[in-house]
């Protein structure tokens, strides 16, 4: 019998997937499942399976990642990935990284994933120890990319060693001295364009990390890594002397690396950098490197070449009340459609920031979560976030809300003028939600209730709504709560097995999700109106 793991988080898709054929009839048995990718980790030196089928979109550490460290850890391991996105940066990245196939999750049904796992087990059959070798070997040569991440986190998370050693030398870097000098780069995204925000951040990137390799290539004392965020980490390795000239070299090449980005991306590029460090405390310098990068936030004289002091300043935490006015003033904004109002609101965001000296880090999760909260958006944050999160000062921050706010209120606007000319057959989707509430209703049981081909339904109901079906469930089950939890005074137990999920954990997760808050949380804060 072949060995299966799921991994997903999303705990009613693990069930589907168990259930959704007989995996014995294929020789296959499922010796794990679990919605957490640290412990699918545990779980794969546990039971070594064969093949995993995972969700690339998974909290802490995503699918992608997950489907590199398993082929290190067995480079015979099979991998089927999983999305809800119909992503062609997602497929691309899977193709590199050799795994078997990439499957949309609203598409999924029971003959493709049949023939994927059958295509996977053909694989196994096929493949012996030489095959495999050759096979890693060109993992590694086809993906220094994901894998110098790795060796970026096993630099920051472990002390140097031989282990780390080892790995550098399978990635072709061999420092030779003791002495180091790191920097981490900031991109200004404050002059991308909305279209850039959404779709080409990651090409931008991309793109960076290309030119700052290119100059590397003939300088092996340079060292172009990337970290989870995009954000390049340069390591200059030197042998330090009197003279000082070590930095000099740094800072010419890092001016190089900004001009050419400057030529061909038309964008500023920003370099943060430590003071020389050696090998034992090269970890803890490009941990602390990131970390103290937010001490400019609140600087209006950042230098294209800045180092970052060693002493943390200190921030005051970001309590939930001081951010109301900004919240109530994005509700009203959308409320009455005022442009006006987002301008206003982000004015009072951005002097109450400087003037309390608020955590940058807490300040922009928070931020995010009041626009997931107020605007609801269809499409994907997952940019825009990244965008946010490694903006370095207060006026990019703001000015990054600006756009993306002024974007969704022009979107909600035309969402509006849509709704009015509801479509006949939204309408009977909505009436079939209804009428099953309690029960778990996926896409290809809508699509069979329509009598529909179940890819064609995933693809008619995203261009009809501007999302993906299970999320519209979702939206729908969670509008129903909200109106459950403030009209009806319905306790949580009730609502979620009367909205047909699993269990009251996985329902406040997805409550979270939509509203920005648990349940408990959204009755206390009724509760507190009410009085």
């Amino acid at each position: 019998m072949y060995k299966v793991m799921l991994v997903d988080d999303d705990v009613p898709m693990l069930k589907y997937l168990e259930n959704i054929m007989n995996w014995e009839e294929l020789g296959v048995e499922i010796v794990a499942s679990t919605f957490s990718s640290v412990k699918a980790l545990t779980l794969f030196e546990e039971f070594q399976p064969d093949l995993v089928i995972t969700d690339i979109g998974i909290p802490q550490i995503d699918g992608l990642e997950l489907a590199v460290r398993f082929k290190e850890m067995n480079p015979a391991t099979r991998v089927i990935l999983l999305t809800c996105h119909e992503d062609f940066y997602y497929a691309k990245r899977a193709i590199q990284i050799a795994v078997d196939d990439y499957l949309i999750k609203d598409e999924l049904n029971l003959d493709q994933l049949k023939e994927s796992v059958l295509k996977s087990l053909d694989n196994l059959k096929e493949s012996i120890d030489y095959q495999e070798a050759l096979t890693y070997q060109d993992t590694i040569i086809h993906n220094k990319d994901l894998l110098k991440q790795s060796f970026l986190k096993n630099l920051t998370d472990d002390e140097f060693n031989e282990k780390i050693i080892d790995f550098s030398h399978s990635l072709g870097i061999n420092w030779k001295y003791n002495d180091f000098i790191v920097s981490t780069s900031s991109i200004d995204y404050s002059a991308c364009s909305q279209e850039q925000l959404v779709n080409t951040i990651s090409e931008l990137n991309g793109h960076l990390f290309t030119i700052a390799e290119e100059f590397a290539k003939e300088k092996k004392e340079f060292t172009i890594l990337q970290d989870k965020d995009f954000n390049l980490v340069i390591i200059y390795n030197f042998k330090k002397s009197f003279s000082n000239k070590g930095l000099e070299v740094f800072q010419h090449f890092l001016k190089s690396i900004r001009k050419k980005a400057k030529e061909t991306l038309q964008l500023d590029i920003y370099f943060f950098n430590n003071s020389i460090c050696d090998k034992t405390s090269l970890g803890s310098s490009i941990d602390q490197l990131s970390k103290l990068k937010s001490s400019v936030f609140y600087d209006n004289t950042i230098q294209s070449f800045q180092e970052v002091h060693t002493i943390k300043t200190t921030f005051n935490l970001v309590e939930d009340s001081l951010l109301d006015p900004f919240m109530k003033g994005l509700n009203d904004a959308v409320q009455y459609s005022n442009p006006g109002e987002v301008i206003k609101s982000l004015h009072y965001l951005e002097e109450t920031a400087k003037t309390l000296q608020l955590e940058p880090n807490q300040l922009k999760e928070k931020c995010v979560k009041i626009l997931n909260q107020v605007l609801n958006p269809s499409q994907s944050f997952t940019n825009f976030e990244l965008c946010l999160k490694n903006s370095f000062t207060i006026q990019q921050m703001v000015h990054l809300l600006q756009v993306k706010i002024l974007a969704c209120l022009e979107d909600l606007d035309n969402t509006k003028y849509k709704h009015n000319l509801r479509n006949p057959k939204l309408k009977e989707i909505d009436q079939f939600i209804i009428e099953h509430l309690s029960e778990n209703i996926t896409s290809i049981i809508m699509a069979n209730h329509l009598h529909l081909n179940p890819s064609y339904f995933s693809r008619y109901f995203k261009q009809l709504t501007g999302e993906n079906f299970t999320d519209y469930v979702h939206r729908f089950k969670i509008r129903l709560a909200i109106s459950m939890l403030t009209e009806k005074f319905e306790t949580v137990e009730f609502i979620t097995y009367s909205l047909g999920y699993s269990d009251r954990t996985y329902f406040s997760k997805i409550f979270k999700k939509y509203t920005g808050m648990s349940p408990g949380e959204f009755k206390r804060s009724n509760e507190k109106q009410l009085l």
